[in-house]
Formats: C-alpha cells, sequence, structure tokens
C-alpha cells in the first residue's frame, strides 16, 4: 500500500504583503531571478530574500531550478493564476478616474442649512453653479435635531454651512465669516427709533426662532436667561419672521445677514439690541471620510470663493 504524505500549507493572510506577490507573479513571467529582479526593481539580493520569504510563508520551494528556467511546482501553479489577477487589480487602481470635471458631472450635492442659508447662500451658489457646472445638482436637507453627524459620515449629506457648533469630532471646518445678532422690530413701533434701554429690551414681547441642530437657538437662549427676556413665541424657521414683525409688536433676534435681507419686507426696521450678544463663526463643515473626495473638494471649494471673507 502507498502510504500519502499530506503537507499542511496553513497561509496566515497577515504574513503576505503586496511586494511579495509581485515577486512572485514576476519569477512566474520570466522564469528567471535576475530578470524577475530587473521587473520589479530589486537588486540581486532582495529579490532571493523575497523568494525566501516566499517560499517560508507556502512552505513550499514554489521554484525549483531546471535547465529551462526556474520553473514553478505544483504547488505554484494553482498559485500562479489568482496572485496573477491580484497583481493585476492592484494594477488597475492607477487607471481609476478620481478626477471631478464640473462641466459634465451630474452629482446631486446634498447640503444641511437653514432657512437663514438659503436666503443668503443659495441664490449666489446657484448663479455660480449654472455657470461653472450646469449639470449639478443641490438639494437642502432639513437639519434633524439628532444624527446629521451619523448622516454626514454615511454620505447622505456633502456638506453642512452656517452655524453647527457640535459637528467637531469625526469632521472638517472652514471659517467663512463671522457674523453678529440684531433685532427686528416693527417700523412704526414707539422703541424703533432712538436707543433703547436694557430694561425696555426686557419688557419686550420676544419672539425666538428655534432651528434644530444649529448653534442660534442656544445662542439666544442664554441670552434670554442671563437679562430675564420674556419669550412670548417660539418659530422653527426664520422665513415667517417679517410678516410677525410688521404686524405686532414683537422683538426677534436674528443673524445680521438675514436682517439686511429682511429689512426690505414693508414695516420692518433692524435695530441694535441694548445687551452684549456674542458674535459668532459661519463655517463649512464636512466630514473626514470625504475630505480627499474631488467632487466635494470641488464643492467647498467652490463655497470658500463665494463666501469666504
Amino acid at each position: 500500500m502507498v502510504k500519502i504524505h499530506r503537507v499542511n500549507r496553513v497561509v496566515k493572510p497577515s504574513s503576505l504583503d503586496l511586494n511579495l506577490l509581485v515577486v512572485f507573479d514576476a519569477i512566474v513571467k520570466d522564469r528567471n531571478v535576475t530578470q524577475a529582479a530587473r521587473r520589479v526593481g530589486l537588486s540581486q539580493p532582495a529579490m532571493s530574500s523575497a523568494l525566501n520569504r516566499l517560499r517560508r510563508i507556502f512552505n513550499d520551494p514554489l521554484f525549483v531550478r531546471t535547465a529551462e528556467g526556474m520553473m514553478p511546482t505544483p504547488y505554484a501553479q494553482q498559485l500562479a493564476p489568482p496572485i496573477q489577477r491580484a497583481c493585476e487589480l492592484v494594477e488597475n487602481l492607477g487607471d481609476i478616474d478620481t478626477a471631478f470635471d464640473p462641466l459634465s458631472a451630474t452629482n446631486t450635492f446634498r447640503f444641511y442649512m437653514t432657512d437663514i442659508g438659503e436666503t443668503i447662500f443659495l441664490p449666489k451658489l446657484l448663479t455660480a453653479l449654472m455657470e461653472r457646472a450646469p449639470l449639478v445638482k443641490i438639494q437642502v436637507l432639513p437639519i434633524p435635531e439628532y444624527g446629521e453627524q451619523a448622516a454626514m459620515a454615511a454620505g447622505s449629506v456633502d456638506l453642512a454651512v452656517g452655524f453647527f457648533p457640535d459637528l467637531k469630532s469625526g469632521f472638517f471646518q472652514q471659517r467663512l465669516y463671522v457674523d453678529e445678532f440684531v433685532c427686528l422690530i416693527r417700523a412704526d413701533h414707539p422703541l424703533a427709533k432712538g436707543s433703547m434701554s436694557v430694561k425696555q429690551f426686557a419688557a419686550l414681547r420676544h419672539a425666538v426662532v428655534a432651528t434644530a441642530g444649529t448653534g442660534h437657538e442656544a445662542a439666544i437662549s442664554r441670552a434670554v436667561a442671563k437679562h430675564r427676556l420674556e419669550v412670548a413665541l417660539n418659530i422653527p424657521h426664520f422665513m415667517a419672521v417679517p410678516s410677525i414683525i410688521a404686524s405686532t409688536d414683537y422683538v426677534v433676534t436674528v443673524p445680521s445677514r438675514l436682517a439686511r435681507a429682511l429689512v426690505s419686507y414693508p414695516g420692518v426696521r433692524a435695530i441694535e439690541p441694548p445687551v452684549k450678544i456674542p458674535s459668532f463663526e459661519i463655517k463649512q463643515h464636512w466630514h473626514e471620510r470625504f475630505h480627499r473626495d474631488p467632487a466635494n473638494r470641488w464643492m467647498r471649494a467652490l463655497v470658500a470663493e463665494l463666501f469666504l471673507e
């Protein structure tokens, strides 16, 4: 009876590296260690060392010197096709097109921004896109109270533009400009002209815009608590502000850039608040996963070009 000997060849993936696979593939093709060394750019000693490592890893001679050159063993012949495919796949990585061509791109860029952002950023951004990236689409998503970090990490949202102090860990950011708060009041309100005292300001009925996921509400809430202001109205959007202010005795505190747009509404006037409310930074934020993504980089550069001060 013939006794069969089985050779145990347990290859640990951690013991392999790509360079060794390239060496193996080169010897298969050239059948000569010296020529294979030239192919992969290694010295003769380095090539021999790599071959010895391969033999230890696979527990097989792999290549045997013959009159026809370094011939593969039966086991090496089995290994050759999958290793060759692996090497070809790696070589093809360099052919992947990572460029972003705005003129032909059909990407949909998704933003987190408040209705302030829609008013301040979108007109100028859309005008630029019509000229530079005519097929690109923009989608503005509502800012959730929770989960905006996860959505941006997953790629569901490309950029958050505005006042987002909670987007820190895992995010990059770029400051675009610094803004401050001003108050809007009815143009013919008795306190709309001249200076207003802190006491008079505190006696007014205040409206507060509570925008989920941003820092506006927190900044105003601190001023409300510090000066004991009476908050008589909470609303979720800024766009309702001018019609409310023009027809009531309410006062609302908003970012100055928004105020510039809203004072064109009949019957609305902007005034300096008599209490100190800290200024804040408007930034664009993106997740670290997409820091080097060509499309994301292009859009960030455009936003910075249009709004960076």
